[in-house]
């Protein structure tokens, strides 16, 4: 029985990191100054994982965190922060919170219909924000945990959290330097392919790095910036055919990524600049080679072109195409390429109204495996996912807003004959009752169909999230 992704070689090459930053600084051209950009309702990153990172980091979609299904529809952070003032601390404000969240989930498992568990938990997410008030430059904090207990799965219980801190340092209006570090401790969700096998969840911790300058020349405006990414997973218990306690060895997981990359824009108005960017995305695993015998690692190029198009508080759009290619070192393995498309937008046409759609396509990693035979196994190196989310958020009154979001995920494994095709869809609405409460209710459906019949699951949860966002 072997979970879905497979092991490779960390041939750890700090060396590449110290590079990415050695690069980053001494590259003298401008960087582009970062504005920050609003959370779209549904959750969804700001704008495509293929980006150059920029500040703040511009976060893979939720599909591409490790162990999450590839369309996995993200609980919306905080539904509204508080309209009171915020505490301050020296030159800091201060955003502290409270969330708890009642959940009923009709297949905890993600089983095939016939046999789905349900079950209840409360998840308690307290988190805390600190944020920079310069007249320049910015230093950002934030940490938070998502302490989840369900009723009678109890195996299933989860404590996640979060820390991270950004900064960036203004030269002049026309350059900056950024960067930031992330730690996060994880668990692999039931939907993962990766995770179905375990008698608990697979934990796993990352930790993300990133720098980059950017400077403006005139109307050209030159971005170079890196990311190294670890991700360590935990070994797990499972129960094998006779009864029998055995263990997921998930230390062939372990991993480097590296990315980095250059874009070059024009401003040709205030408010449209087309761009070019090229970036690396190599990938070395701690184990020379999985517990099958195969070698992990591989290296990437992205090529990509695209336009930003803003209209301060109506529009904000980046979309592009280009090419990928991923290449693993395993001769074994499929090499990977691709056209590449993506947009990211949010709209809003009214004062109450906001749109947000996605677009996007990824490598992701993968140990998937299949049988056609009892005497063949064929090994999966990736998939290519491609991923495409709507979101609408309509603001009926001042303390009552709607949404509603849908989302579909296109999975095509490299090396088997499996491909999946995921589908989800959420309604909510949250209630202000004061500055200080917030009320948050949703129903999320979610459906897998596989080529693999025994794969496919349904499933719906139901959540009442109480948030305290503290003000005074």
């Amino acid at each position: 029985m072997r979970r879905a992704e497979a092991p490779a070689r960390l041939r750890l090459r700090h060396s590449n990191l110290l590079s990415l930053i050695a690069t980053a600084l001494v590259w003298s051209s401008p960087v582009l100054a970062q504005d920050k950009v609003a959370q779209s309702p549904t959750g969804e990153p700001p704008s495509p994982a293929a980006q150059v990172p920029s500040l703040p980091p511009q976060a893979p979609s939720d599909n591409a965190v490790p162990g999450k299904a590839p369309d996995r529809i993200p609980t919306p952070a905080s539904p509204a922060s508080a309209t009171g003032a915020p505490f301050s601390l020296g030159s800091f404000l201060i955003y502290p919170e409270l969330a708890t969240s009642w959940m009923y989930d009709s297949n905890v498992y993600f089983l095939p219909n016939d046999t789905r568990l349900s079950d209840r938990a409360w998840i308690f997410s307290p988190a805390i924000r600190a944020e920079s008030n310069w007249a320049k430059h910015e230093l950002d904090f934030h940490a938070s945990l998502d302490s989840t207990r369900y009723s009678t799965y109890t195996s299933e219980n989860s404590n996640d959290f979060h820390l991270s801190t950004e900064g960036r340092y203004d030269f002049s209006a026309n350059t900056n330097v950024y960067g930031g570090v992330h730690f996060s401790q994880e668990h692999e969700d039931r939907e993962s392919p990766s995770a179905r096998n375990g008698l608990t969840p697979t934990q796993y911790h990352q930790l993300r790095l990133y720098g980059g300058v950017f400077h403006q020349f005139g109307r050209v405006s030159v971005r170079v910036a890196g990311t190294a990414q670890q991700l360590t997973y935990n070994n797990v218990n499972f129960l094998t055919s006779s009864g029998a306690i055995n263990i997921i060895n998930n230390s062939d997981r372990d991993r480097w990524q590296y990315t980095g990359g250059v874009r070059v824009g024009y401003e040709v108005t205030p408010r449209i600049e087309p761009y070019v960017q090229i970036a690396f995305d190599n990938r070395y695993y701690n184990s020379s080679v999985d517990d099958l015998g195969y070698e992990r690692d591989s290296t990437g190029m992205r090529y990509l072109a695209g336009v930003r198009w803003n209209i301060p508080r109506v529009l904000k759009l980046d979309a592009f195409a280009g090419w990928l290619r991923q290449d693993y070192r395993d001769p074994r393995f499929v090499d990977v390429t691709a056209p590449v498309v993506g947009a990211a937008l949010q709209w809003v046409p009214t004062d109450r109204t906001t749109v947000s759609a996605y677009l996007d396509r990824t490598v992701e990693e993968t140990t998937v495996t299949s049988t056609p035979s009892p005497s063949v196994l064929l090994v999966s190196s990736s998939y290519l996912n491609t991923y495409a989310s709507l979101g609408v958020e309509q603001r009926l009154t001042e303390k009552l807003t709607v949404r509603g979001t849908g989302s579909l995920s296109h999975v095509a494994y490299k090396g088997i004959p499996r491909s999946d095709d995921y589908y989800g869809a959420t309604l909510g609405m949250s209630y202000r009752f004061h500055r200080n409460l917030l009320l948050d209710l949703s129903v999320t459906a979610r459906r897998l169909n596989s080529s693999v019949p025994t794969e496919n699951f349904n499933q719906y949860t139901v959540m009442a999230r109480v948030v305290i966002p503290f003000s005074h």
